[in-house]
């Protein structure tokens, strides 16, 4: 992901990640219901409380958990970034990095979001910035890929694609592109290179430390906040 890309499509991107082959009910949403209804309840609570996000990471960061989480499945997410490494991981280092991959995600996007808010200064966000379009599926399938577009307040519209399977509890996202890049790609080869050079306890012990620096600098990270977000 490039540095430019605009803060508000970071924040999305926590949504990445879920994989099951698990046929859903077919009263379930569609997947591009389940992406717009995330996307509207994230655009109204972001409105209505500007002054309590702005700035304030570890209020993002609860807003994200409440609305885009429970689309989000981690541990598929570690196991797909982890790639080959995942089979020969011990236990314990499986439940460590997953549990720093998911802080990982949860601090920068929330950190990235809580900064643009502020730079707003109060100005309301436009729900037309994201446009979804015409999802093309057959019915029976279970694999999908959501398109849309994003337009910055200055800037042309960006292309961000979700990649979504059909699982038992409904239409999650397992990957997400912009403008090409894909989330899992870029992660599975970031970490693959520092794995084969000082192993997987180096790449969880860098995760740990950056993690926790993030809590040290971020506003809103205090106490309970920090000792829950390092469970």
């Amino acid at each position: 992901m490039r540095a430019q890309v605009h803060p508000f499509i970071l924040a999305c991107l926590a949504m990445v990640m879920s994989l099951s082959s698990n046929v859903a009910s077919a009263n379930q949403p569609s997947p591009l219901e389940v992406l717009k209804t995330a996307s509207d309840q994230m655009f109204v609570e972001l409105n209505a409380n500007r002054e309590v996000f702005s700035n304030n990471p570890a209020k993002v960061q609860a807003l994200i958990e409440k609305i885009l989480l429970p689309h989000i499945d981690i541990i598929a997410s570690s196991k797909w970034v982890l790639a080959k490494h995942w089979r020969t991981a011990s236990k314990e280092q499986k439940i460590q990095f997953i549990r720093q991959f998911r802080n990982l995600l949860l601090r920068f996007y929330s950190t990235a979001l809580a900064e643009y808010l502020g730079d707003k200064k109060g100005e309301k966000l436009d729900p037309a910035m994201v446009k979804f379009k015409r999802l093309r599926a057959a019915p029976e399938d279970t694999e999908v890929t959501v398109r849309s577009d994003v337009t910055p307040t200055s800037g042309k519209p960006i292309p961000v694609n979700y990649h979504m399977h059909l699982t038992k509890k409904g239409w999650k996202v397992y990957d997400v592109s912009v403008e090409g890049i894909s989330v899992i790609t870029t992660y599975r080869t970031s970490f693959g290179s520092e794995i084969v050079t000082n192993g997987l306890d180096s790449l969880i012990t860098s995760l740990s430390s950056k993690n926790n620096k993030f809590l040290a600098q971020s506003p809103g990270f205090k106490g309970k906040d920090k000792k829950k977000a390092n469970n």
